[in-house]
């Protein structure tokens, strides 16, 4: 039992000095990148910082992670984007070095709180599906612009120089150029040999390769540092002092530090969607689901620990995590001896790591922004469009010559452009259909139906779905002229726009629908809007009345609203009514010649007045019954909402036939809403009729089957016309 914990122990140990080493070698490579040119005499001041705050964020997550071997770090995107911030910065603040301290640092501060703060909104309201949202090649545009920031501050940290034709100077490109070398045989090899050891050895070798050379060539530190070889310091011992102290916030210099903070909203996207990304990751790795939540809270708190220790914006790294679960099956103890191991460093301080060539350090960076150009510029031309690839390569190219905060600005203007252009391609009418296609659930008389089948031309239906702005919304209105332009039968009377499944209308969209109220009034369109939210309906009642449109008419949904403009057409067409003929008659309109007279001794004359139940749901299915007069409406009943109307008929149909036949209970109820006349039939006298006069119950048989069948033409007339739509 305890040679297995001792093993155990022994497995996690060597993991977490493996992560350690990875580490230690990125927050030297990135403290120097942060802090750049004047500043690089202070990069063991920095060093404590963002050593701390890097432990702090590793041991946090190891401890609460849903994944025991989650292992969080700084990151390499968030941590390019940030360091093009802070050159910037000190470029500003040249000659002021007190400043440069305080406000780069305080930059790197505030940008670490802030992704906290995000990341943990995100995770508390269980939003971290909203940053998927950001379009891809948006995300990609950014990413290949931190691999570029990654690989220009890497020559920049070697070269001792900012970026400018002075890089091309020969003693200049001494310094740099064996360093790109080493970071793209780093990469290449990284590519072919996946072993977690090998940055770690490259290092030590890059680095006695050096040392070698210097001794062959009897080149002391002195030399070695003055030639800019090394870093220039006077210190190499690492301390921490409190970021947010007042002695520091004296010096910051508010103004600069402000005029960056828009850098800080991609930064903090950038770190969520990586966050996610990265779990997703993991999942499929472990085969085990994360809570993405928690994941996200984990990551927040822990950049908030950071961000007070003067840290970068860090989370869960997919490649340290997966090297844990590797090695040691993924503990939870490794992270925290991780932690253990950062936080030990600022006791014993950094000495040995500081002696490490400039050219090594650089090379790392320029191995790391290589990997994301590959990612995002070579593979990005095989997986995207050459409109997405265009954006990639638009932001790369903005931020690398402009700088990250016009870089920033350009893609949130091509984010915009991207959704406007590419949701205006999408269609908003989900169906388009006329009158003679789609029916409301009121069963007309059969010389009702007979004025629908000729004029029901005179609606136009569309269905909407989806967001309408501008585009979505004019779109509409084309749609309504083209179906004008091209109907071959009756011209439109009424236009019925159902908005039921519509997610929302921007005030641009309003102003397209304006102007299609004022044009319809020109022609002479009855306007019918069905399923609006109130808002969007007062907005359109005050426009008609501002436009004097008289046309405009409102309903809660769409089967009402079609109702309303069936019942103008028929009440516009004069018919004979149905109403006025006996039972006779109305038997005799289905089954002419029939002797459907016989019928009659069987079927016993009802009355019922609005409100009384003809069936309730759940009866016994003991009667069909016939309309003669009035209107019925079959509908589900659900305790606390509002009955759902299943169908409304009138004169010359049966109801509840299908129950009746089935032998089953009634699976609706059937309430009377106007005065009605009814006739029915029992399933006792059914049978007595099939004993005693088989002949009349086959009349009634027939009946019903065409009826029925009616109803089944209907749909399926109604479905093919949604296919086809």
């Amino acid at each position: 039992m305890n040679q297995s914990l001792f093993r155990s122990f022994g497995n996690s140990l060597f993991t977490a000095f493996f992560i350690f080493l990875l580490e230690i070698i990125l927050v030297i490579a990135f403290t120097a990148l942060m802090y750049p040119g004047e500043l690089s005499n202070q990069i063991p001041r920095a060093l404590g910082l963002l050593i701390l705050g890097d432990a702090c964020l590793c041991a946090l997550v190891a401890c609460f992670s849903s994944n025991p071997g989650s292992i969080a770090l700084q990151q390499d995107a968030p941590g390019a984007m940030l360091a093009g911030v802070t050159a910037g910065m000190v470029t500003t603040l040249s000659g002021l070095a007190s400043q440069q301290f305080a406000t780069v640092t305080l930059m790197i501060v505030s940008t670490t709180l802030f992704t906290g703060f995000l990341l943990l909104g995100l995770g508390y309201f269980k939003l971290g599906r909203i940053v998927r949202f950001l379009p891809y090649p948006i995300i990609g545009g950014f990413l290949a612009g931190s691999g570029w920031l990654l690989v220009q501050g890497g020559i920049s940290i070697m070269a001792n120089t900012d970026p400018g034709l002075q890089w091309f100077q020969a003693e200049i490109l001494a310094l740099w150029v064996p360093g790109v070398v080493l970071g793209v045989i780093i990469y290449t090899v990284s590519v072919n040999i996946a072993k977690p050891y090998l940055l770690p050895l490259l290092m030590l070798g890059a680095t006695l390769l050096f040392y070698g050379i210097a001794w062959i060539t009897h080149r002391s530190f002195a030399d070695l540092r003055s030639a800019g070889w090394l870093l220039d310091i006077s210190d190499s011992t690492s301390f921490w002092e409190f970021p947010l102290s007042p002695s520091l916030i004296s010096e910051v210099n508010w103004s600069v530090l402000t005029a960056q903070v828009p850098a800080m909203i991609p930064i903090a996207m950038i770190s969520a969607i990586g966050l996610l990304l990265n779990s997703s990751g993991m999942e499929v790795l472990t085969r085990k689901d994360f809570d993405l939540s928690l994941e996200l809270k984990v990551a927040g708190f822990g950049n908030l620990l950071a961000g007070l220790a003067g840290g970068l914006v860090g989370f869960q790294d997919i490649s340290a995590s997966t090297l844990n679960h590797r090695m040691s099956g993924g503990r939870r103890l490794v992270g925290i001896l991780t932690a253990l191991m950062l936080g030990a460093t600022l006791f014993v301080g950094t000495s040995f790591i500081l002696f490490v060539p400039k050219v090594v350090f650089g090379s790392v960076l320029i191995y790391l922004g290589i990997e994301l150009l590959f990612e995002w510029v070579y593979k990005a031309w095989f997986k995207f469009s050459r409109s997405d690839f265009f954006v990639v390569i638009a932001i790369l190219v903005i931020l690398g010559v402009f700088g990250v905060l016009q870089g920033i600005m350009a893609g949130l203007v091509l984010a915009v452009v991207m959704f406007a252009v590419n949701y205006s391609r999408v269609s908003v009418i989900k169906f388009a259909l006329t009158g003679q296609e789609f029916r409301s659930r009121v069963s007309h008389s059969p010389s009702e139906q007979k004025i629908l089948d000729a004029h029901g031309d005179q609606i136009f239906i569309m269905i909407l779905e989806g967001f309408i702005f501008f585009g979505t919304a004019n779109g509409i209105f084309e749609a309504l002229r083209e179906h004008l332009k091209n109907s071959k039968t009756e011209p439109v009377k009424y236009f019925l726009v159902d908005f039921s499944k519509v997610s929302g209308i921007d005030s641009t969209g309003m102003l397209s629908f304006n102007r299609m109220i004022q044009w319809s009034q020109e022609q002479g369109i009855t306007l019918v809007f069905s399923g609006l939210e109130k808002k969007a309906e007062e907005h359109f009642l005050m426009e008609s009345a501002e436009t004097g449109a008289s046309s405009l008419q409102f309903f809660p949904n769409l089967d009402r609203g079609l109702e309303w403009c069936e019942n103008k057409i028929i009440s516009g067409s004069n018919p004979d009514s149905g109403l006025k003929k006996d039972i006779a008659e109305q038997l005799n309109d289905i089954l002419k010649g029939e002797g459907v007279g016989k019928l009659l001794p069987f079927l016993q004359r009802r009355e019922y007045h609005p409100g009384e139940y003809l069936i309730r749901e759940g009866d016994a299915p003991d009667f069909i019954f016939f309309i003669h007069s009035g209107q019925v409406t079959a509908q589900l009943e659900i305790p606390g909402k509002t009955p759902v109307r299943l169908e409304t008929m009138s004169s010359g149909r049966t109801v509840g036939e299908i129950a009746f036949y089935l032998g089953t209970r009634r699976t609706a109820s059937v309430v009377a809403d106007l005065d009605s006349v009814v006739y029915s039939l029992s399933i006792d006298d059914l049978k007595h009729m099939e004993a005693t006069d088989p002949e009349t119950a086959t009349i009634f048989h027939r009946i019903s089957a065409l009826l029925l069948s009616k109803r089944v033409v209907h749909l399926t007339r109604t479905v093919r016309a949604l296919e086809r739509s």
